[in-house]
């Protein structure tokens, strides 16, 4: 079968990301691939993350005033054109090959949804980072639903499927939008996980104190909850809540990294 190049639209939420987002616009310059339309959803930020897009001539500015991603990422898909829609965060660092790589993945027409991996690039401990993320975002979260969970960081969905999802979708803040589409999707054909499709990204939420950290895992449960049966939430949250067993490693990790960014400011 000849190859089929469609098109891919991608979608930032942004909420106060001036410290990410130049870097994560400059690696969509760089793709081998152009992408069709690149949204940055302004969700009520502060700072000068729209300034920053703005600088973009290939950016699309939307403003999303209803605060959460949910909503920033509804709003641009259902602006989108792309038959791709690509989904990344402010902090996320694209290869050069990532729309082109994200081409490829949907040749099957059985593919509704593909995600891929992780590579933190502010941690002291990245390998050890890398393979955390891995054991609960692949094999955890996969063990207890029975398919692939998309990760919102690097992810891509076909829009038709997004059409048929979206009255669907609870539009909670409470839960995780990317694992909640996950559910959804999987009803409608399959979800790939290809660790072949890594982006760089921020380690900054493994850095939070421990109450922010278990709420925000706790949203996870919540998903699942929600969206499957009793059994498989029990099975999770009795493998996701060991993350939790962490946290004392990611206080180090995020002490380290500040000693090394003061000695470097030092330096400087």
């Amino acid at each position: 079968m000849p190859f089929n190049a469609l098109t891919v639209s991608i979608v930032i939420p942004v909420y106060n990301e001036e410290n990410y987002l130049k870097d994560c616009l400059d690696s969509i310059a760089e793709q081998t691939v152009r992408p069709l339309e690149v949204f940055v959803v302004d969700n009520n930020s502060t700072d000068l993350s729209v300034s920053i897009a703005a600088r973009y001539p290939f950016v699309t500015l939307l403003h999303e005033k209803r605060q959460g991603q949910v909503f920033a990422r509804a709003k641009a898909f259902n602006k989108a054109k792309g038959e791709i829609l690509g989904c990344i965060d402010a902090d996320s660092i694209l290869p050069d090959d990532w729309v082109a790589n994200m081409q490829e993945e949907f040749q099957d027409d059985s593919i509704v949804a593909v995600t891929g991996d992780a590579d933190p690039y502010d941690t002291p401990f990245k390998s050890a980072a890398g393979a955390v993320f891995r054991f609960y975002h692949t094999t955890v979260s996969r063990l207890a639903s029975g398919h692939a969970m998309l990760w919102g960081a690097n992810c891509a969905l076909r829009r038709s499927a997004w059409k048929k999802i979206r009255s669907q979708v609870s539009y909670r803040r409470d839960v995780w939008e990317d694992y909640e589409m996950s559910f959804l999707l999987a009803r409608l054909g399959t979800i790939v996980h290809d660790p072949g499709i890594k982006l760089g990204c921020s380690f900054r939420a493994a850095h939070q104190s421990l109450a922010k950290q278990y709420e925000y895992q706790f949203r996870a449960v919540r998903t699942y909850a929600l969206n499957t049966s009793r059994r498989r939430t029990l099975l999770f949250g009795a493998m996701w809540y060991s993350l939790l067993l962490l946290f004392p490693i990611a206080r180090i990790d995020n002490v380290v990294l500040e000693r090394r960014r003061a000695k470097a400011g030092a330096v400087v």
